[in-house]
């Protein structure tokens, strides 16, 4: 009988322990961990593809193979932004899967980059507050705060035009209102041909851009040939936002971070 209570009393507190324990939150990207992080604490939450990196370079390791059999919920951005992962998703079933492309508007741009679109993290961010039965509160009202503030930093030259250095930005231009006239790569791995960069070229010696933006993640140079003798503002604008740590007004904070930096260039041209 005592042997018996005790056994009965060990698995109580096992399965107490186990329902006390916070699941295990894994972002593919840098940027999807700082939406996360508004209702995951920092010991629960682990990113996957490093924000010096980009996912468009990335190859999965051991390691990151062991971090996703782990993790109990995996934020990611669907098949066409990361494709390695996609067999994992029919492997693992039993996990919790929520696919940013999921929660994007109808009829948006097929650009992949979807934590750059400030409504799909809105309703991710949501989901992943049900799931976890979290508030979203918090962060939706910081979310509408920084966008409410990133507009009004950017009225006075949202008509300027700028070149950004590959296609990752339309869902954030798209809510700010901004005149993004292109971008100099529709992807890092694809090197823009003769054609498109004597195109590009033309439009800043005309003055149709103000601004030019590179990414910390890859090489300017191509800008710096670009720009050689003109007369025109650059800055740097960081699509896996690497300089921001992952805190529960994280995400917020890099939209203002955005913001701030376009204000920026798209300001008076420097001497």
């Amino acid at each position: 009988m005592i042997k018996a209570a005790l056994f009965a009393i060990g698995v109580l507190f096992t399965s107490l322990t186990f329902a006390q324990q916070q699941p295990k939150v894994l972002a593919s990207v840098h940027p999807l961990a700082l939406v996360a992080a508004s209702v995951v604490a920092t010991d629960d939450l682990h990113t996957l593809v490093p924000g010096h990196l980009s996912p468009h370079d990335f190859a999965l390791r051991p390691s990151d193979i062991d971090r996703l059999q782990q993790a109990d919920v995996i934020i990611w951005s669907g098949p066409q932004a990361e494709p390695y992962l996609r067999g994992f998703v029919a492997r693992w079933p039993d996990k919790i899967w929520l696919n940013a492309a999921d929660y994007a508007p109808e009829g948006a741009s097929d650009d992949p980059h979807w934590w750059l679109s400030p409504t799909t993290m809105r309703a991710l961010q949501a989901q992943l507050a049900q799931h976890l039965e979290r508030s979203p509160e918090p962060f939706q009202q910081q979310l509408q705060q920084a966008l409410e503030d990133s507009k009004a930093l950017l009225a006075p030259v949202r008509e300027r035009g700028f070149y950004v250095f590959h296609r990752a930005y339309d869902h954030w231009v798209e809510a700010l209102q901004l005149n993004q006239l292109g971008s100099l790569t529709l992807s890092p791995e694809h090197k823009p041909g003769l054609r498109t960069l004597s195109k590009i070229r033309s439009q800043l010696q005309q003055g149709k851009a103000h601004c030019v933006f590179s990414e910390p993640q890859y090489d300017p140079a191509l800008i710096d040939s670009l720009t050689q003798g003109l007369n025109i503002n650059r800055a740097e604008l960081d699509p896996m936002a690497a300089a921001i740590v992952p805190t529960a007004d994280a995400y917020p904070n890099y939209l203002r971070q955005l913001a701030q930096a376009a204000a920026e260039c798209l300001g008076p041209l420097q001497p």
